[in-house]
Protein backbone atom coordinates (compact mmCIF):
# COMPACT_ATOMS: atom_id res chain seq x y z
CA UNK A 1 0.00 0.00 0.00
CA UNK A 2 1.25 3.06 -0.63
CA UNK A 3 2.34 5.55 1.73
CA UNK A 4 -0.20 7.80 0.89
CA UNK A 5 -2.98 5.37 1.07
CA UNK A 6 -2.08 4.14 4.54
CA UNK A 7 -1.93 8.32 6.00
CA UNK A 8 -5.35 8.52 4.48
CA UNK A 9 -6.38 4.89 6.19
CA UNK A 10 -4.99 6.61 9.55
CA UNK A 11 -6.60 9.56 9.26
CA UNK A 12 -10.08 8.26 9.17
CA UNK A 13 -9.52 6.34 11.79
CA UNK A 14 -8.40 8.55 13.58
CA UNK A 15 -11.80 10.83 12.77
CA UNK A 16 -14.11 8.08 13.66
CA UNK A 17 -12.38 7.25 17.01
CA UNK A 18 -12.49 10.56 17.99
CA UNK A 19 -16.31 11.07 16.81
CA UNK A 20 -16.66 7.46 18.98
CA UNK A 21 -15.69 9.17 21.76
CA UNK A 22 -16.99 12.68 22.19
CA UNK A 23 -20.45 12.94 23.92
CA UNK A 24 -23.27 13.60 22.09
CA UNK A 25 -24.97 16.90 23.21
CA UNK A 26 -27.14 15.57 24.85
CA UNK A 27 -24.51 13.78 27.26
CA UNK A 28 -23.05 17.47 27.14
CA UNK A 29 -26.33 18.77 28.68
CA UNK A 30 -27.50 16.27 30.94
CA UNK A 31 -24.13 15.57 32.64
CA UNK A 32 -25.39 17.84 36.39
CA UNK A 33 -23.11 21.05 35.22
CA UNK A 34 -25.94 22.79 33.99
CA UNK A 35 -29.45 23.52 34.85
CA UNK A 36 -32.60 24.71 32.81
CA UNK A 37 -34.41 27.74 34.26
CA UNK A 38 -37.88 27.86 33.04
CA UNK A 39 -38.43 31.51 32.11
CA UNK A 40 -42.35 31.37 31.08
CA UNK A 41 -45.83 32.42 32.63
CA UNK A 42 -48.13 29.48 32.62
CA UNK A 43 -51.39 30.19 29.86
CA UNK A 44 -54.56 29.65 31.80
CA UNK A 45 -57.62 31.43 32.45
CA UNK A 46 -55.17 33.79 35.10
CA UNK A 47 -52.73 34.89 31.98
CA UNK A 48 -52.22 38.47 31.70
CA UNK A 49 -53.47 40.14 28.41
CA UNK A 50 -53.43 43.50 26.65
CA UNK A 51 -57.13 44.61 28.19
CA UNK A 52 -58.39 44.39 24.27
CA UNK A 53 -57.24 40.72 23.35
CA UNK A 54 -58.77 37.65 23.36
CA UNK A 55 -57.53 35.73 26.78
CA UNK A 56 -56.57 32.54 27.01
CA UNK A 57 -59.57 30.02 27.73
CA UNK A 58 -60.68 26.28 26.24
CA UNK A 59 -63.61 26.58 24.24
CA UNK A 60 -64.25 22.68 24.30
CA UNK A 61 -62.76 20.11 26.99
CA UNK A 62 -63.06 16.21 26.95
CA UNK A 63 -61.39 14.25 29.89
CA UNK A 64 -63.31 10.55 30.54
CA UNK A 65 -62.87 6.90 30.65
CA UNK A 66 -64.81 5.64 27.51
CA UNK A 67 -66.79 2.02 27.28
CA UNK A 68 -63.25 0.03 27.63
CA UNK A 69 -62.09 1.80 30.66
CA UNK A 70 -59.55 3.89 28.38
CA UNK A 71 -58.72 7.69 29.10
CA UNK A 72 -59.01 9.79 26.34
CA UNK A 73 -58.46 14.07 26.72
CA UNK A 74 -58.31 16.74 23.99
CA UNK A 75 -58.74 20.13 24.46
CA UNK A 76 -59.55 23.21 22.30
CA UNK A 77 -58.34 26.60 23.07
CA UNK A 78 -58.84 30.20 21.89
CA UNK A 79 -56.37 32.95 22.97
CA UNK A 80 -54.51 36.09 21.07
CA UNK A 81 -51.00 36.33 19.80
CA UNK A 82 -49.98 38.97 22.62
CA UNK A 83 -50.63 38.00 25.78
CA UNK A 84 -48.98 36.03 28.84
CA UNK A 85 -45.34 35.12 28.16
CA UNK A 86 -45.42 36.08 24.29
CA UNK A 87 -42.67 37.27 21.57
CA UNK A 88 -43.46 39.90 19.10
CA UNK A 89 -42.49 39.41 15.29
CA UNK A 90 -40.42 42.26 13.23
CA UNK A 91 -44.17 42.50 11.36
CA UNK A 92 -46.18 43.82 14.65
CA UNK A 93 -44.99 47.22 13.87
CA UNK A 94 -43.25 46.93 10.37
CA UNK A 95 -45.44 45.54 7.21
CA UNK A 96 -41.87 44.09 5.67
CA UNK A 97 -40.71 42.76 9.15
CA UNK A 98 -41.10 38.84 9.54
CA UNK A 99 -43.65 37.06 10.61
CA UNK A 100 -43.53 34.53 13.55
CA UNK A 101 -42.98 31.54 11.30
CA UNK A 102 -40.02 33.51 9.21
CA UNK A 103 -38.01 33.93 12.58
CA UNK A 104 -34.05 31.77 11.92
CA UNK A 105 -33.25 29.33 14.65
CA UNK A 106 -30.12 31.23 14.92
CA UNK A 107 -31.85 34.00 16.42
CA UNK A 108 -34.05 32.64 18.68
CA UNK A 109 -31.12 30.21 20.55
CA UNK A 110 -28.55 33.18 21.69
CA UNK A 111 -27.01 34.18 24.31
CA UNK A 112 -28.82 35.44 27.59
CA UNK A 113 -28.26 38.35 29.17
CA UNK A 114 -30.32 39.83 32.27
CA UNK A 115 -30.19 43.53 33.28
CA UNK A 116 -31.48 43.46 36.53
CA UNK A 117 -32.77 47.17 37.36
CA UNK A 118 -35.25 46.47 39.69
CA UNK A 119 -33.73 48.03 43.01
CA UNK A 120 -33.07 51.33 40.14
CA UNK A 121 -37.20 51.24 39.36
CA UNK A 122 -38.23 50.60 43.22
CA UNK A 123 -41.29 49.70 42.47
CA UNK A 124 -42.34 52.90 40.49
CA UNK A 125 -45.24 52.44 37.69
CA UNK A 126 -44.22 54.89 36.26
CA UNK A 127 -40.84 54.60 35.65
CA UNK A 128 -38.82 55.00 32.48
CA UNK A 129 -35.52 53.29 31.73
CA UNK A 130 -32.88 55.85 29.95
CA UNK A 131 -29.20 55.93 28.85
CA UNK A 132 -27.68 57.27 32.59
CA UNK A 133 -29.36 54.75 34.32
CA UNK A 134 -27.42 51.70 32.62
CA UNK A 135 -23.75 53.31 31.39
CA UNK A 136 -22.40 51.19 34.26
CA UNK A 137 -24.80 48.12 34.00
CA UNK A 138 -24.61 46.78 30.32
CA UNK A 139 -22.82 44.06 29.68
CA UNK A 140 -22.39 42.81 25.98
CA UNK A 141 -21.71 39.54 24.49
CA UNK A 142 -19.97 38.77 21.27
CA UNK A 143 -22.52 36.68 19.76
CA UNK A 144 -25.85 36.80 19.22
CA UNK A 145 -27.25 38.10 22.41
CA UNK A 146 -31.18 38.36 24.01
CA UNK A 147 -31.04 41.20 26.70
CA UNK A 148 -33.57 41.36 28.86
CA UNK A 149 -34.52 43.61 31.51
CA UNK A 150 -36.06 42.71 34.79
CA UNK A 151 -38.10 45.52 35.99
CA UNK A 152 -39.23 42.94 39.26
CA UNK A 153 -42.39 43.33 38.31
CA UNK A 154 -42.80 39.57 37.84
CA UNK A 155 -43.95 39.23 41.38
CA UNK A 156 -46.99 41.63 40.45
CA UNK A 157 -47.94 38.54 37.19
CA UNK A 158 -51.49 36.50 39.22
CA UNK A 159 -52.41 40.19 40.52
CA UNK A 160 -53.61 41.61 36.78
CA UNK A 161 -54.65 44.86 37.98
CA UNK A 162 -51.01 45.18 39.79
CA UNK A 163 -49.67 44.35 37.12
CA UNK A 164 -50.72 46.39 34.02
CA UNK A 165 -51.48 49.17 36.26
CA UNK A 166 -55.02 49.70 35.35
CA UNK A 167 -57.11 52.89 36.27
CA UNK A 168 -60.63 52.29 36.65
CA UNK A 169 -61.43 56.51 35.75
CA UNK A 170 -59.90 56.84 32.82
CA UNK A 171 -58.83 52.85 31.66
CA UNK A 172 -55.10 53.59 30.97
CA UNK A 173 -52.21 51.42 32.33
CA UNK A 174 -49.18 52.30 34.41
CA UNK A 175 -45.93 49.84 34.50
CA UNK A 176 -42.27 50.62 33.79
CA UNK A 177 -40.81 50.49 30.61
CA UNK A 178 -38.04 50.93 28.40
CA UNK A 179 -37.57 54.86 26.51
CA UNK A 180 -36.95 55.32 23.01
CA UNK A 181 -33.26 56.73 23.61
CA UNK A 182 -32.09 53.44 25.18
CA UNK A 183 -33.59 51.55 22.95
CA UNK A 184 -31.46 53.19 19.99
CA UNK A 185 -28.23 53.50 22.09
CA UNK A 186 -28.31 49.33 22.66
CA UNK A 187 -28.81 48.54 18.98
CA UNK A 188 -26.19 50.93 18.08
CA UNK A 189 -23.80 49.67 20.18
CA UNK A 190 -24.39 46.06 19.60
CA UNK A 191 -25.00 44.38 16.16
CA UNK A 192 -25.31 41.16 17.59
CA UNK A 193 -28.27 41.79 19.66
CA UNK A 194 -31.31 39.68 18.33
CA UNK A 195 -33.90 40.79 20.64
CA UNK A 196 -35.32 42.41 23.88
CA UNK A 197 -37.35 41.59 26.46
CA UNK A 198 -39.13 42.39 29.41
CA UNK A 199 -40.87 41.06 32.60
CA UNK A 200 -43.73 43.45 32.31
CA UNK A 201 -46.25 43.44 29.72
CA UNK A 202 -44.82 45.70 26.72
CA UNK A 203 -41.63 47.10 25.82
CA UNK A 204 -43.03 50.24 26.25
CA UNK A 205 -44.08 52.02 29.21
CA UNK A 206 -47.77 51.05 29.90
CA UNK A 207 -48.60 54.69 29.54
CA UNK A 208 -47.27 54.64 26.20
CA UNK A 209 -49.79 55.28 23.34
CA UNK A 210 -47.64 55.78 20.54
CA UNK A 211 -45.53 52.59 21.17
CA UNK A 212 -42.01 53.70 19.64
CA UNK A 213 -39.74 51.10 21.31
CA UNK A 214 -42.18 48.19 19.68
CA UNK A 215 -41.87 50.50 16.16
CA UNK A 216 -37.65 50.77 16.64
CA UNK A 217 -37.32 46.91 17.48
CA UNK A 218 -39.49 46.14 14.78
CA UNK A 219 -38.16 47.83 11.87
CA UNK A 220 -34.47 46.83 12.38
CA UNK A 221 -35.59 43.13 12.11
CA UNK A 222 -35.33 42.65 15.99
CA UNK A 223 -38.10 40.86 17.93
CA UNK A 224 -39.23 41.57 21.20
CA UNK A 225 -40.22 39.09 24.79
CA UNK A 226 -42.86 40.64 26.79
CA UNK A 227 -44.01 39.22 30.13
CA UNK A 228 -40.88 36.84 31.12
CA UNK A 229 -41.35 35.25 34.47
CA UNK A 230 -38.06 36.39 35.91
CA UNK A 231 -39.55 35.66 39.72
CA UNK A 232 -36.57 33.27 40.73
CA UNK A 233 -33.00 34.70 40.50
CA UNK A 234 -31.29 33.52 37.27
CA UNK A 235 -27.19 34.71 36.89
CA UNK A 236 -27.15 37.59 34.38
CA UNK A 237 -24.80 36.16 32.43
CA UNK A 238 -23.39 33.13 30.80
CA UNK A 239 -26.76 31.43 30.06
CA UNK A 240 -28.18 30.50 26.60
CA UNK A 241 -31.48 31.75 26.25
CA UNK A 242 -34.29 28.98 23.88
CA UNK A 243 -36.83 31.38 22.58
CA UNK A 244 -39.09 29.21 20.96
CA UNK A 245 -42.55 30.31 19.89
CA UNK A 246 -45.37 28.59 18.51
CA UNK A 247 -44.77 28.14 15.07
CA UNK A 248 -47.52 30.37 13.77
CA UNK A 249 -46.77 31.01 9.98
CA UNK A 250 -48.04 34.40 9.26
CA UNK A 251 -48.02 35.45 13.47
CA UNK A 252 -47.47 39.13 14.64
CA UNK A 253 -46.49 37.32 17.79
CA UNK A 254 -46.89 33.82 19.41
CA UNK A 255 -46.86 32.40 22.95
CA UNK A 256 -43.32 31.58 23.80
CA UNK A 257 -41.43 28.48 26.15
CA UNK A 258 -38.49 30.57 27.22
CA UNK A 259 -36.07 28.52 28.67
CA UNK A 260 -32.07 29.88 30.18
CA UNK A 261 -30.01 26.65 30.32
CA UNK A 262 -27.47 28.17 32.48
CA UNK A 263 -23.99 26.28 34.17
CA UNK A 264 -24.24 25.55 38.02
CA UNK A 265 -20.93 26.82 38.12
CA UNK A 266 -20.46 30.74 38.37
CA UNK A 267 -19.73 32.36 35.40
CA UNK A 268 -16.22 34.08 35.24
Amino acid sequence: MAASNVVFVLLICFIINSFAKRDSLYDFLFNGDYEFIDLTHPFDNQTVYWPNAQVFRFTKQIGDYDATGSWYAANDFTAGEHGGTHIDAPYHFAKTGLHVGELPLTKLIAALIIIDISSIVNDDPKFVLYKTHLDHLLYYEDKPSLLIFKFGWSKYFNDTKKYLGQNDNDNTLNFPGLSEEVVEWIISANKKVVGIGVDVASVDPGSSTNFPVHKILSTKGLYGIENVNLSRQIPETGCTALALPMKIALGTGAPLRLVAICSKQEPK
